[in-house]
């Protein structure tokens, strides 16, 4: 396929122009793209397209100039830079673009800024336009018109604008009950008809990922034993085999309203991951039921084998990896990081006080140079073959995957946590872009490709 891509300027002619089906192009540029004058083609715009002649014009630069209606026509928003824009020969089309988007159920804060995703989302933004691709940020709606309702990076922060439809979509929603909602799902069946990849479609639940990863051998070593609590038999049956156990949301993150519960002479204690001082104990098995079944308010919630975690003064470690896809669709490790919990706390999470290091610099710390080498070769190996496992049984589609592993006091590793929407709170001291936003926009320039095929 004959496929010609530049980085252009492009000028809208003011509105009282009449030819307003005439697409002006630098004498460049048309020679380049072997065109002929007053020669019919269309230009497009995510969904939409305006059949237009072709006519050159003298210009210091690759340059497109639009009518005024051509422009209202396609949405386009006013692009200060040069943007991506391709020819492609057979079918005599002209191609802005392609234009991505970030689909989020945030809105702006009082100061027009996206609290602690607001980095990450300039970050997105600018890694884009340096490449001539426009990015905005999408809000859950109907695409039928072939346009939607945007913010788009501007001079003067985020602007509210109607844009083109995204070519490639990236999902970055906070609700896991707008996931679950009708609209959610005529959205999706709005994107699938007009071809619109959506990748980290939704969040997950710890009990699907636990049954999903059970169908993979090579991962039951490191899979802690975990089941749904509910039935009284399979929960008796449970805490007869464990004497230490986490009881887990299903759907939850940032380790809120875990209880870590242990066998201490024939009772158990419960401790809770809001409250260190909070202390409860039941003396029956049964009694311990009840006070989980009233704690969990009827939502879904496991119970999972307890680890005897890896442990730095009286401190519980586990490692958050995160990993992306690249063109050739294989996982790499974008950033590994230690998370070191509050001393005495049940969990290590960064939203319970936990503290963070870069993974390999902890592991040369806490051990020899050669055991530091080889302990972060086991948990990367871990990590990707987790990651390899979900693409494989999972209908969704993923880029980016933040997976939580963690080593035992005999430094076996385990699996704790896989997570579809990993934080994007600002970490790091690097000049330009994090990883992970390179990472991103480079798997949606793959997805593009891959649809254009």
């Amino acid at each position: 396929m004959n496929i010609n891509h530049q980085k252009v300027f492009m000028t809208v002619n003011p509105a009282e122009t009449r030819k307003k089906a005439l697409l002006f192009i630098e004498e460049k540029l048309f020679r380049e793209w072997d065109l002929r004058f007053g020669e019919p083609v269309t230009i497009m715009a995510g969904c939409r397209s305006v059949p237009v002649f072709v006519q050159p014009f003298p210009s210091s630069g690759p340059t497109l100039k639009l009518s005024y209606d051509m422009n209202q026509f396609l949405s386009l928003p006013v692009f200060s830079d040069a943007i991506s824009v391709s020819f492609h020969a057979e079918q005599r089309t002209i191609k802005i673009g392609p234009f991505f988007a970030a689909l989020t159920n945030q809105v702006p804060m009082q100061d027009g800024t996206f609290g602690e995703m607001e980095k990450f989302y300039q970050e997105m933004a600018s890694y884009c336009n340096q490449q001539g691709i426009p990015f905005y940020l999408l809000k859950l709606q109907s695409l039928q018109e072939g346009i939607a309702e945007g913010l788009f990076a501007g001079q003067n922060g985020w602007q509210s604008l109607t844009l083109p439809t995204p070519d490639v979509l990236y999902n970055r929603i906070h609700s896991r009950k707008l996931e679950a909602s009708q609209s959610f799902e005529v959205f999706k069946m709005e994107l699938a008809a007009r071809s619109i990849p959506m990748f980290n479609g939704r969040f997950l639940s710890k009990y699907d990922v636990h049954e999903l990863l059970n169908l993979e051998y090579e991962l039951l070593p490191s899979l802690p034993d975990t089941i749904l609590f509910g039935e009284n038999e399979p929960f008796l049956r449970f805490i007869e085999k464990h004497t230490v156990i986490y009881f887990k949301p299903a759907s939850g993150s940032q380790g809120k309203n875990i209880c870590k519960l242990t066998q201490v002479s024939g009772k158990w204690k419960i401790e809770s991951s809001g409250n260190k001082q909070e202390l409860h104990f039941a003396d029956t098995e049964e009694q311990l039921f009840d006070i989980l079944k009233r704690f969990s308010r009827k939502q879904a919630f496991i119970l999972q084998q307890g680890i005897s975690l890896l442990e730095t003064e009286q401190r519980k470690v586990d490692f958050r990896i995160l990993l992306h896809q690249n063109d050739q669709f294989q996982w790499r490790v974008s950033s590994m990081v230690a998370r070191i919990g509050e001393q005495g706390a049940i969990v290590s999470n960064l939203a319970q006080g936990g503290v963070m290091k870069n993974g390999s610099d902890f592991l040369k710390e806490v051990f020899d140079y050669p055991d530091a080498g080889r302990l972060y070769q086991k948990l990367i190996r871990l990590a990707k073959n987790t990651a390899r496992a979900m693409v494989e049984h999972h209908d969704e589609s993923f880029g980016e995957l933040g997976i939580d592993v963690a080593l035992d006091i005999d430094t076996h590793p385990w699996i704790i946590e896989v997570n579809s929407k990993p934080s994007k709170k600002f970490q790091g001291n690097y000049e330009t872009f994090r990883p992970s936003v390179k990472s991103i926009i480079d798997f949606m320039l793959t997805l593009n490709r891959e649809k254009h095929r």
